[in-house]
């Protein structure tokens, strides 16, 4: 049987490609490679380097998407920006579709819970061309909002949670033959991603683990992850030394959220090997936990390669701080800066994550967490609330009514809650948003001097 793996479109007001990959597609792939029969096509409709012989990107492989601009639906009319498809030329998609030979199972993963209309376009396009395939389901979305995707579009079969043991029982179903294999819910078991089939393997992504023991208030980390689970240090080291052999790979971005937690286990065994091995980048877009940088986990960091450092850090607020689980503090903050400065890192290279958009944030509050940031002449980047189904701050929001108590996908769009839900006016985001910018400009100065 042939089978069509499918990572969307989007369709939002901004996107930015900083190393997104499809992971989850990625170790699925390599699932039904190894255990099936299926014969395996690929089309990451976000994959710039894929479908673009030299696509406009920085030197660790972050670049801007092509986008063309879309109608908005009604809801959104009032923000202030375009609304866009994101990933390669549509007509480019449909020259691409009608190459392949016909399918009998198409799998489509999902990411953002607001990105819907990205995925509708595409299973659109893709059921023109073939109507008479069976249509499987999973990642992100499916899994938060359960049995309430059902109103959304319709899938011969919606896979909810971890998919690599669920989808051979599926293509089993199907009449694909299953070869014997280990339980797949040890992540030691599950075969590396399958890195082959993407544009370019100069970036990859790494995870060390999956899910995150915190319970923040506005996190589905754990939601998405029922149980936090670790790979074997040997393992992970493994996979790093295996990419490098195969694909000369430069690059590794870590995709856990909680990389640096048990770091005794994971990230000292493995990156103390890695510093006396390789001559690599990694980088950590997702943030790291700032209460876990010490002084020997600083110079780790350092010493293996560690390139772009974000930290999660949230607010100077104590109320904010605790809906995060308490898992940061200022004094962890000013701790943190210090001992990756003291290790060798500038602090134009480091970067933390402040979230903005929370209901019941004021302008003092995001003025104060900004200069605090700034004090400590690091980088700050506005991570915009988005109500994210089934967290605890998506339950209490709908309780106070600021959105609709019938689960609505478009309402859970950072920009349109930044604008319409949060409680902000328009010249007080222009301003949050000026006096980041500004900051940043300042460093980018002081590293080009």
């Amino acid at each position: 049987m042939k089978i069509l793996l499918v990572n969307p479109y989007i369709y939002d007001f901004t996107a930015y490609d900083l190393w997104l990959r499809p992971m989850g597609l990625l170790y699925i792939s390599s699932v039904i490679r190894k255990y099936t029969d299926c014969e395996i096509y690929w089309m990451d409709l976000l994959d710039r380097f894929a479908y673009d012989k030299k696509p406009k990107s920085k030197k660790d492989g972050r670049g801007k998407y092509n986008k063309e601009i879309v109608e908005k639906p009604e809801i959104y009319e009032k923000i202030p920006r375009n609304y866009s498809r994101y990933g390669i030329d549509s007509e480019l998609f449909k020259k691409k579709l009608n190459d392949l030979p016909d399918m009998d199972i198409i799998l489509f993963t999902t990411l953002m819970t607001y990105w819907i209309d990205g995925l509708n376009y595409t299973v659109t396009e893709i059921k023109k061309r073939f109507p008479d395939a069976f249509y499987i389901l999973g990642g992100i979305i499916p899994t938060l909002i359960g049995e309430n995707f059902a109103g959304y579009m319709e899938f011969n079969k919606i896979i909810y949670g971890y998919g690599e043991e669920k989808i051979l029982k599926h293509l089993k179903m199907l009449g694909c033959k299953i070869k014997d294999h280990p339980d797949l819910s040890i992540l030691e078991n599950i075969p590396y991603p399958d890195f082959d089939i993407l544009g370019t393997k100069k970036y990859l992504p790494l995870m060390t683990s999956r899910g995150c023991p915190f319970r923040c208030s506005y996190c589905a980390s754990h939601l998405l992850n029922k149980k936090f689970l670790q790979r074997d240090a040997d393992d992970i080291y493994a996979e790093i030394e295996y990419m490098v052999d195969k694909f000369d790979t430069k690059h590794f971005i870590i995709f856990d959220d909680a990389f640096l937690i048990n770091k005794e286990k994971r990230f000292f065994k493995v990156f103390s090997k890695v510093k006396e091995n390789f001559n690599i980048g990694f980088h950590t877009p997702n943030g790291l936990h700032t209460a876990e940088i010490d002084k020997k986990t600083a110079s780790i960091l350092f010493d293996s390669g560690f390139r772009t450092i974000r930290l999660s850090f949230e607010s100077t607020s104590g109320e904010l701080l605790k809906k995060s689980s308490n898992k940061v503090s200022v004094k962890d903050m000013i701790s943190a800066v210090e001992e990756l400065t003291r290790a060798g890192f500038k602090k134009s290279d480091i970067e933390c994550y402040l979230l903005f958009g929370l209901p019941g944030q004021d302008l003092g509050e995001m003025e104060s967490s900004i200069n605090f940031v700034k004090d400590l002449g690091i980088k700050p980047r506005l991570s915009f609330f988005s109500p994210v189904p089934g967290t605890i701050e998506f339950q209490r929001i709908k309780k106070l009514g600021i959105i609709d108590s019938e689960l609505n996908l478009y309402q859970t769009n950072k920009l349109y809650f930044l604008y319409e839900k949060s409680g902000f006016s328009i010249n007080e985001i222009n301003h949050i948003k000026g006096l980041v910018q500004k900051i940043s400009e300042s460093q980018d100065k002081k590293m080009s001097q």
